[in-house]
């Protein structure tokens, strides 16, 4: 999860030029916040790990369970990208898979997202005839920050009006 600047003297620290929850007096969502959906998270696999799982706890060992969790984030997903720098595309492909998805490289019925950035490229235009989810790649860096797969809707992508 990231950094949480609740005093400003954290927000100088990281370099970010505004005002902290402590100055303005506020804190984050109690039940869509960082740290209550991480919450949730510690919770499930503090279950899992504890009433779940059988045998010794001595043969137990929690990055299991979390990865474990974490694979179940985007499991039945099966995405492809487009358009997606070629220096982020290995990130984003590596997270999507320990997120539980299945990455493809060419264009198949069983795609069910297409993560792109421009909504005029091939795969964009299939996604929108096939009525397949066409996602920005915020839909997954979303999901990664908040173990939870996050409602598509909220990252569509729009296709742009270009003047002739």
């Amino acid at each position: 999860m990231e950094r949480y600047h609740f005093f400003a003297s954290s927000c100088r620290q990281f370099g970010f030029d505004c005002k902290s929850l402590a100055e303005t007096k506020s804190d984050e969502n109690e039940t869509d916040g960082a740290l209550a959906k991480i919450l949730e998270v510690l919770k499930q696999v503090h279950c899992t790990f504890f009433e779940k799982l059988q045998g010794d706890l001595v043969d137990r060992d929690v990055r299991q369970v979390l990865s474990s969790v974490r694979g179940e984030i985007l499991s039945g997903c099966v995405i492809i990208f487009s358009r997606i720098n070629h220096l982020a595309l290995p990130t984003l492909k590596r997270i999507a898979e320990q997120m539980g998805a299945t990455c493809l490289t060419e264009l198949d019925p069983t795609v069910t997202h297409v993560v792109a950035t421009d909504a005029g490229t091939e795969k964009a235009r299939w996604a929108v005839k096939e009525k397949k989810c066409l996602v920005h790649p915020r839909w997954m860096e979303a999901a990664n920050y908040f173990w939870q797969k996050q409602p598509e809707e909220n990252f569509i992508i729009k296709k742009t009006t270009t003047h002739s």
